[in-house]
């Protein structure tokens, strides 16, 4: 491992050096190159009443072959380096009656239009080309409003209606009456209407546990949302990059920057959830099977179909609002590429994503593409929670059964790899991001969004959380020695396994199928171990100003906010990309900036989620759930119950 330490600090000098020659080596060729993105003024067409029409295509270029290849020979050649952008095909919106009057007036198809229209254009450069991905607009809306969101628009409206009825019924009867309801005790109706109250659910999500546990393991909201903020920021600068840009080259050049990586290769930082979902998982187990000593089948039928209502209602919420109504919120040149296709996506596979497996059902046109975590945690609870019942029932063989998860989540993602000769890495490319084709790549299917390549992620989770309920009331002796293996075990190990992937972008770096399977194998599944000591170095209170900033009381309810910020934060991400007039600028601070307005608009959007959707279910299943275990004999104690509550994000259960 010190040996390729070594050779990443000679490559982090090598890449710098070599990206300050190439910079001024190819602004002079780009210059004489086309302009690979452009857009005329959208709103401005708009106005031309019925001669109104905006297209967005793309141009395909070729040489003329009776002139000099001069500008050809440019484009060829720097589009024959993968982390280029394609220059052969300009990605242009246009205004037809403007940019092709004369064509326009004389032709009635509009292929034929651009296609002579730009043949004119670039045959004085020696150039010719097709046109392809051709999608036109005229002043008349694209997407009509149809029966489907008739009946999502008023099934919203009208519970929106309720849930402002629900509030006004809680805050001025039932906490007007406060006194009275712990004589008689309030109604069952009572209690079902003000689980919709907002403010009462306001109050429930900012509550705390004074529990010894809930303390110890308070830091997990704060991991939880800056993990978030991590998520969001791939998310948006995906979103950039993936659409038009006005200067290609920050792109090209973008995973040539060592610190780039966190970017590049910070899709690791989703093996936080699964550790931290492993984890609570466990840990909620043992709690209850101390208290529960009849562990039957129907415990983990019930456990199942509980997690279910859990995370179902706000999929569905969303589902519905991706597959109506965010279609007809606005448009723009590239409304259709980013929006149009959500939208068909979403009314062809709306069931995959209720059903939690579109993560393998027709991925290629998934809904809400976020979602496929979710899909995933959720089929690993299920095979967890199977496995822990086996484990109730066999706590001799826990060693066993974990070690062998662990050995197959290690081995599984490296032996395919290996056998299908996958590329070390998912390279951040300019085409690759250039309308989210990197959700399209097979590998990115079997070795990101599938359950069984974060096998490992989820069991580690599941290792720590045993362990910290084993040794929960346990004090360790801490000295400076174990601190500095902390640090290193941690931040060290997460940070090196993200910034190595730096090798592998350097052209002299070398990928076979044997290196590609051993980091497919290691470096995720190295960042979750990492993690999970992170995690409990903070439950011995390690970690100094870490663990602070994850304990900071604000951040616990920001954590809290986390399922639902996940599942609605792409909407404002999509809407913002389809709605763009001209192609972006970008650059580091301008990324920055966005990155920032994303997160607070996307915690603001969900915040109402959570307060008018999932806070209600939750308050409904506990409710549910009491009366449930008071009837029963081996019922879980209420002390045990306000632990399992107050720790479930409300939970485990509404993690990210």
């Amino acid at each position: 491992m010190f040996r390729y330490f070594g050779v990443f600090g000679l490559l982090v000098v090598q890449v710098i050096a070599v990206q300050v020659a190439t910079v001024n080596l190819l602004d002079d060729k780009y210059e004489l190159m086309p302009e690979l993105f452009y857009l005329d003024n959208f709103d401005q067409c708009m106005l031309k009443g019925e001669d109104a029409l905006f297209c967005t295509f793309t141009f395909t270029l070729g040489p003329l072959g009776n002139s000099s290849d001069f500008v050809w020979n440019i484009i060829k050649n720097i589009s024959s380096n993968e982390q280029n952008y394609r220059h052969d095909q300009l990605r242009h919106g246009i205004c037809v009656p403007e940019k092709c009057q004369d064509e326009y007036n004389n032709s009635s198809s509009v292929e034929h239009i651009l296609q002579k229209c730009y043949n004119q254009k670039y045959n004085t450069l020696g150039l010719k080309g097709s046109i392809s991905q051709l999608v036109c607009q005229s002043n008349k809306a694209s997407f009509s409003i149809d029966l489907y969101d008739i009946i999502y628009g008023s099934i919203m409206f009208s519970y929106i209606i309720f849930v402002i009825a629900a509030s006004v019924y809680e805050r001025y009867y039932l906490y007007g009456q406060k006194l009275n309801m712990y004589d008689s005790g309030p109604s069952r109706v009572g209690l079902l209407i003000s689980a919709f109250s907002v403010p009462k659910n306001w109050e429930r999500l900012r509550s705390t546990d004074p529990s010894s546990d809930h303390r110890k393991l308070r830091s997990i909201q704060g991991i939880r949302f800056y993990n978030m903020i991590c998520v969001i920021m791939s998310h948006t600068i995906m979103g950039i990059l993936g659409g038009p840009v006005s200067n290609p080259l920050y792109t090209e050049q973008s995973t040539t920057k060592v610190l780039n990586m966190f970017i590049a290769n910070g899709w690791y930082v989703v093996q936080t959830f699964f550790v931290i979902s492993g984890w609570l998982l466990t840990y909620h187990f043992f709690v209850m099977t101390a208290e529960v000593k009849n562990l039957r089948i129907s415990h983990v039928f019930w456990t199942i179909i509980n997690r279910y209502i859990r995370l179902a209602p706000a999929v569905a919420v969303m589902v519905g609002f991706h597959s109506t109504w965010l279609v007809h919120l606005s448009r723009g040149p590239y409304w259709d590429m980013f929006v149009g296709e959500e939208y068909r996506n979403c009314r062809k596979n709306w069931w995959t994503n209720l059903l939690f497996v579109n993560n393998y059902v027709d991925n290629n046109n998934m809904c809400l593409h976020q979602t496929w975590y979710i899909a995933a945690d959720m089929q690993l609870f299920v095979l967890s929670v199977i496995l822990l019942y086996f484990l109730g029932k066999n706590p001799i063989k826990i060693k066993v059964i974990f070690g062998l998860l662990l050995t197959i989540g290690f081995l599984v993602p490296g032996i395919i790899a290996y056998v299908n000769k996958y590329d070390i890495v998912i390279r951040q490319y300019p085409e690759v991001l250039y309308n989210l084709n990197l959700l399209r790549l097979d590998h990115w299917h079997i070795l990101y969004s599938s359950a069984y390549s974060n096998i490992f992620g989820y069991t580690i989770g599941m290792v720590f959380g045993y362990l910290f309920y084993r040794y929960r009331n346990t004090c360790f002796r801490i000295n400076r020695i174990h601190v500095i293996l902390w640090w290193l075990l941690t931040f060290g190990l997460c940070i090196f396994m993200v910034l190595i992937s730096a090798l592998f972008y350097n052209p002299a770096f070398h990928v076979t199928p044997l290196k590609s399977a051993f980091y497919w194998a290691s470096g995720k599944n190295l960042f979750a171990l990492g993690i999970a000591i992170g995690i409990f170095g903070f439950t011995q209170k390690v970690g100094w100003f870490a663990r602070s900033m994850c304990e900071f009381e604000p951040v616990q309810v920001l954590g809290r906010l986390t399922y639902s910020t996940y599942i609605i934060h792409v909407a404002f991400i999509r809407w913002k990309i389809g709605f763009k007039r001209y192609p972006a600028s970008a650059d580091d601070t301008m990324l920055f900036f966005s990155v920032l307005g994303d997160v607070a608009v996307a915690y603001l959007g969900g915040t109402l989620l959570c307060l008018l959707v999932e806070m209600p279910v939750s308050a409904i299943q506990k409710m549910l759930g009491f009366s449930v275990h008071h009837n029963r004999t081996n019922r879980i104690p209420k002390s045990s119950e306000k632990s399992l509550e107050t720790l479930d994000l409300d939970g485990d259960n509404t993690k990210m």
